[in-house]
């Protein structure tokens, strides 16, 4: 058809594709995995430092690691978060068949489907706002023409009004917190004593 670009097939599939993950697993669990994705996230950002020495203890990659404290502490972060991601991996399936195999299957169903279509869109447009920030002034023809671009203008310029001008520094402030334990401690300073009084003359 006049006017689509490879680029707008990319959009429709992305979006379809979307809405039927979602709407197969039903909105209970995609809600649950998101969640589980920001929990594991939150935990592995606290006890990052504390599982650090376990990694360094591993046979291979703990002398591999064991050179630079920033990389066993990303290391450590991985690892919990990959543990986090595992635990919720158990319970979101057996809560969310429970909820299917109820009287609420359909509507958790059609809910899934609507938020796998709200996910795609909002996918897309960020996709949208990642190509202009990052390609800045070379732009590509065949994503600049394609009917997608202009459809997704009006939710680019909502989503990058809600976008915080600081972000960039938040996420590096949020590393250097993660990797504070790293820091070099302060080295010290040696008391100095005080010099004697000159001792009083003898009469």
């Amino acid at each position: 058809m006049e006017g689509f670009t490879i680029i707008d097939a990319v959009v429709a599939v992305v979006i379809v594709l979307s809405a039927i993950l979602a709407y197969s697993r039903g909105v209970v669990r995609e809600i649950m995995a998101i969640a589980g994705w920001v929990g594991a996230a939150v935990i592995a950002f606290l006890f990052a430092a504390a599982a650090q020495p376990l990694i360094k203890e591993l046979p291979v990659i703990g002398e591999f690691l064991s050179d630079s404290c920033e990389l066993s502490i990303i290391a450590a972060f991985a690892a919990v978060f990959a543990l986090g991601l595992v635990v919720m991996s158990l319970f979101t399936p057996l809560f969310s068949s429970v909820i299917q195999r109820s009287a609420l299957g359909g509507v958790d169903q059609g809910l899934g489907f609507l938020f796998g279509v709200l996910r795609g869109i909002l996918l897309v447009a960020v996709a949208f706002i990642v190509y202009d920030r990052a390609m800045g002034t070379e732009r590509v023809p065949v994503v600049d023409n394609s009917r997608s671009a202009n459809v997704f203008a009006s939710f680019q310029s909502g989503i990058n009004d809600n976008i915080p001008s600081d972000a960039p520094g938040w996420i590096v402030a949020r590393y250097e917190q993660l990797v504070s334990s790293c820091a070099a401690p302060a080295t010290p300073v040696p008391a100095t004593t005080a010099p004697a009084a000159p001792a009083a003359p003898a009469n």
